[in-house]
């Protein structure tokens, strides 16, 4: 493997701003095997190429070559489908948080949605 993948691993890992620990949990790989993808050591495994992209809205060329830009433009909706496929198919501690996160938005009823809401607006404006 190109030493020059395992950099931009690196440089998506820090724009997302997260550590090694929570890189590797995200696409089903230790901390370690992190560690040693962006330091050239170890190969980038198609599957994890692929987790890359899928969880990260990755540009493929980019990561393999260099070429295009770093992340892929998505709808909304494509933002929205792919968070619940990821929570429902993986195993990793994030999706069991957010699987449970589901579940109790599910139980909101009318009132809840619209408090919620104001919420978030608050949130989001006080920003």
């Amino acid at each position: 493997m190109s030493d020059e993948i395992g950099t931009r691993v690196k440089k998506v890992r820090l724009r997302k701003g997260i550590s090694q620990e929570q890189f590797g949990e995200i696409i089903g790989i230790k901390k370690a095997a992190v560690s040693k993808i962006e330091n050239g050591e170890n190969s980038l495994s198609k599957g994890n190429l692929l987790a890359i992209c899928r969880q990260f809205n990755v540009n493929k060329e980019w990561l393999i070559n260099g070429n295009g830009e770093m992340f892929t433009l998505k709808s909304k909706e494509d933002e929205i489908r792919n968070f619940f496929e990821n929570a429902i198919s993986s195993n990793s501690d994030i999706a069991k948080i957010q699987r449970k996160f589901i579940s109790t938005l599910v139980l909101l009823d009318e009132e809840e949605w619209i408090v919620l809401d104001r919420f978030m607006k608050h949130y989001i404006y006080s920003k």
